[in-house]
């Protein structure tokens, strides 16, 4: 019994820490500077501002990309990235990978496009100005979702405060499930005191 009680109280606090973690990556997005995307343990979460990736990504769609070493890219993969030139020169795009190119150095440059539009990007890509690979589109929901909790508010009061109370109780519990293991304490059966008295009876038959 006390085995359960006590990987249930693992997997609680293991599940109100990954959701704690997706949340720090939401906030820090939502804090980050125009400039500079933040990631945590390599995961970056962005929102789609065109439409230029329609009809798979919608305008207001909310996506996350994870960091990936450029030889793992492929023709056909879709890649958030700072763009190097033109009227968006510095800014975050999501684009498909069209075309893969090898330089002298051995840095591979990229060429992409969005599925939306009829020519490829004017600037290729390159490496270093890649921020990851899309792996999960989570939809406009989402978009509406994070406008919703962009106030610090509703974040502070419906989300951090409870997780952090839930996540202190919960390791508390398992503290002290831990402990009374060590010292011997075994809990106690409810139905033993009965069992042991109707032992005592037969016996004295």
């Amino acid at each position: 019994m006390k085995v359960k009680k006590v990987i249930s109280a693992i997997i609680a606090v293991f599940t109100a820490l990954i959701f704690l973690i997706g949340l720090a990556i939401f906030v820090s997005v939502l804090k980050a500077d125009a400039d500079e995307v933040p990631n945590v343990l390599g995961f970056s979460v962005l929102k789609i501002e065109t439409g230029s990736m329609e009809p798979e990504y919608r305008t207001g769609s909310v996506i996350i990309t994870r960091k990936v070493s450029a030889d793992k890219l492929e023709k056909g993969d879709v890649i958030s990235f700072y763009s190097t030139g033109g009227q968006i020169a510095d800014q975050v795009n999501t684009h498909r990978i069209d075309e893969i190119f090898y330089l002298k150095g051995g840095e591979r440059q990229f060429v992409t496009k969005g599925d939306a539009n009829q020519n490829v990007d004017e600037f290729p890509v390159y490496e270093s100005r890649i921020i990851g690979k899309v792996i999960l589109n989570l939809g406009v929901f989402s978009g509406s979702v994070i406008g919703f909790l962009q106030n610090p508010n509703i974040i502070l009061f419906l989300i951090v405060i409870p997780l952090v109370i839930i996540t202190f109780l919960e390791a508390l519990n398992l503290v002290n499930m831990i402990v009374n293991r060590n010292d011997g304490t075994e809990e106690e059966n409810p139905d033993e005191p009965e069992r042991k008295r109707k032992r005592k009876a037969k016996n004295s038959d």
